[in-house]
């Protein structure tokens, strides 16, 4: 095999976050696509998304613990912190504060090889997109009718 490597994106741990993003699935569905890819003899690198709008403190504990999981089988978790970006459904959504008890638990999957990614920089700059969002907010556009 020339690749033994799988991207899956879970985004979080917490079923109510998934269903708000559309995700399409749940996180049992994430649980049961990492252990069929290491089965398979893939290693999955697993996305996450910390900060997604209505995020709570007990969303982002469910998705550190999900990747603590999801490690122990094997998977990397690939981190990112949300950004809204144009063109989606939370192109203007104010981005969930990220508390330093989840910045430290990411930096502990990083120094173990558990986890990679730019999610400290991706969080600086949704910091700055929201407060570029709230100085200029979007205006809708009305709808010209011909008389």
């Amino acid at each position: 095999m020339a690749n033994d490597n799988i991207i899956i994106g879970a985004q979080c741990g917490s079923d109510h976050v998934l269903a708000a993003a559309g995700r399409g699935h749940d996180v049992a569905s994430v649980r049961d696509a990492v252990r069929i890819a290491v089965e398979c003899g893939f290693r999955p690198n697993v996305d996450f998304i910390f900060g997604m709008p209505g995020e709570d403190d007990s969303d982002q504990k469910g998705s550190l613990d999900l990747a603590a999981e999801l490690t122990g089988l094997g998977a990397r978790i690939h981190a990112h912190a949300f950004m809204p970006l144009p063109g989606t459904p939370w192109r203007d959504a104010e981005p969930a504060f990220i508390p330093v008890s989840t910045l430290a638990e990411l930096d502990r999957l990083a120094q173990q090889g558990a986890s990679y990614g730019h999610w400290r920089k991706q969080a600086e700059h949704s910091a700055r997109l929201a407060e570029t969002a709230r100085a200029y907010p979007r205006r809708t556009r009305r709808r010209r009718t011909d008389a």
